[in-house]
C-alpha cells in the first residue's frame, strides 16, 4: 500500500474552518438557532485533529516526543482564552491530543511486550483519574492512540475497533456520534486506500497552523468582552 498525504491539507482546512464557525457561533451569537447546527458541524473536529496527529506521528515526523511536546506548548498558550471562553474546569482539546500522541511515543518505545502492559495499563489508570478534567474526557485521551493503531494496520478489521468505539463515545448526542464516526470511518477509509483525494489543495503555513486555535479563542474572547462591556 502507497502511503499518501494528499487528504491531509483539505483535512487541515476543514478541521480549522469547521472549528472556528463552531466556537464563534457557539460564544458569540449563543441565542442564535444556528447553534445546533455549528455544533453538529464542528462534530467532525476532534476526529480530523486526533487522526492527523496518529497519521503525522507514523509518517511525517522523525522527532515524536517533539511533536507531542510542541501540541502541549500550543495547549498551555491557548489555555487562558480557553478558560475565558469555554470553561475554566478543564484543560483544552491541544492537552488531548498531546498526552494521547505522547501516550503513543511510551508504548512504541518500550520494546518488552510486558513492560508495554504495565506502561498502558499505568497510562489507563492515569488517564481515568484525570478525564475530568480533560476535553473530551477518556474517550478523547484514546482518540490519538486508537487512531495510530487503526493506521499502523489499515487492513485488520479488529485495529478498527477501538477507534470506532472512542469516535462514539467523544458525544453524548446520537446525531453528533454519527458525524464523528463517519468522520473517522472515512479517515479509515483515506488512510487503507478505499478512498483517494486527488485534488490539490494548498497546505496551510506551519506558523499559521499552530497560533490559529489560541488566536481564534484569543478573537472571540477580546469580541464577547466588547459586546458585554
Amino acid at each position: 500500500m502507497t502511503r499518501t498525504n494528499a487528504w491531509v491539507p483539505l483535512a487541515q482546512w476543514l478541521a480549522i474552518l469547521a472549528m472556528t464557525q463552531e466556537h464563534a457561533i457557539k460564544f458569540i451569537w449563543p441565542d442564535s438557532p444556528a447553534v445546533p447546527w455549528a455544533i453538529l458541524v464542528g462534530r467532525i473536529v476532534f476526529p480530523l485533529f486526533a487522526g492527523m496527529v496518529a497519521w503525522h506521528l507514523l509518517h511525517n515526523t522523525r522527532r515524536p516526543l517533539r511533536y507531542g511536546c510542541r501540541l502541549l506548548l500550543v495547549g498551555l498558550v491557548a489555555q487562558l482564552p480557553y478558560a475565558l471562553v469555554v470553561t475554566p474546569d478543564k484543560l483544552n482539546v491541544c492537552f488531548t491530543l498531546g498526552l494521547g500522541l505522547l501516550a503513543v511515543v511510551l508504548l512504541v518505545r518500550l520494546e518488552e511486550r510486558t513492560l508495554q502492559l504495565a506502561a498502558g495499563l499505568t497510562l489507563l489508570m492515569l488517564a481515568l483519574a484525570a478525564h475530568p478534567w480533560i476535553e473530551y474526557g477518556l474517550p478523547g485521551l484514546l482518540l490519538v492512540p486508537a487512531f495510530a493503531l487503526a493506521f499502523r494496520y489499515p487492513r485488520h478489521t479488529a485495529a478498527a475497533l477501538p477507534l470506532l468505539f472512542a469516535a462514539i463515545l467523544i458525544n453524548a448526542i446520537p446525531a453528533r456520534m454519527v458525524v464523528s464516526l463517519a468522520t473517522a470511518v472515512v479517515l479509515l477509509l483515506l488512510a487503507n486506500g478505499s478512498l483517494s483525494w486527488r485534488i490539490p489543495v494548498p497546505a496551510i503555513p506551519r506558523p499559521l497552523r499552530l497560533s490559529w486555535y489560541p488566536l481564534h479563542l484569543l478573537v472571540i474572547t477580546l469580541v464577547t468582552a466588547g459586546i458585554t462591556s
